[in-house]
């Protein structure tokens, strides 16, 4: 049994390129199914694509499912609008958006030594609870 690495970018570059290096396909085998156990599938989509030259995978068993885990992160990549996980998240980004850009505003009239008026930031409210 191999003992898988931290969830980490550098841990599992260093854990699949010491796998590509076996040439124990058992080991390879192994890793997997303890990564589908573990619910990692992208680091068992990673090794599986060292097992597709060497082994033929059969539909239904731990490989299959890391292969199919392999074509899903590869080929259904989200886009930014598709990570943005609500509509009221997209709207707290606006909001203080404009509230940054209207202070900033604000202070660089009082640095410049402009007296102008800045308008309040259309959708918020005035009242205070």
């Amino acid at each position: 049994m191999a003992e898988l690495p931290e969830r980490n970018a550098h841990a599992e570059d260093v854990f699949v390129s010491e796998l590509s290096d076996s040439d124990d396909i058992g080991v390879l085998e192994t890793a997997i199914t303890e990564c589908l156990d573990a619910r990692r599938p992208q680091l068992a989509a990673r090794l599986v694509g060292l097992l597709e030259d060497r082994v033929e995978i059969e539909p239904g068993t731990p490989l299959y499912r890391a292969q199919q885990a392999a074509k899903l992160f590869l080929f259904n990549k989200p886009t930014a609008a598709e990570n943005s996980w609500s509509a009221l998240d997209d709207a707290w980004r606006e909001t203080r958006k404009k509230m940054v850009l209207r202070a900033r505003k604000r202070m660089r009239n009082v640095a410049n030594g402009k007296n102008t008026r800045i308008g309040r930031v259309p959708g918020k409210s005035t009242r205070r609870h």
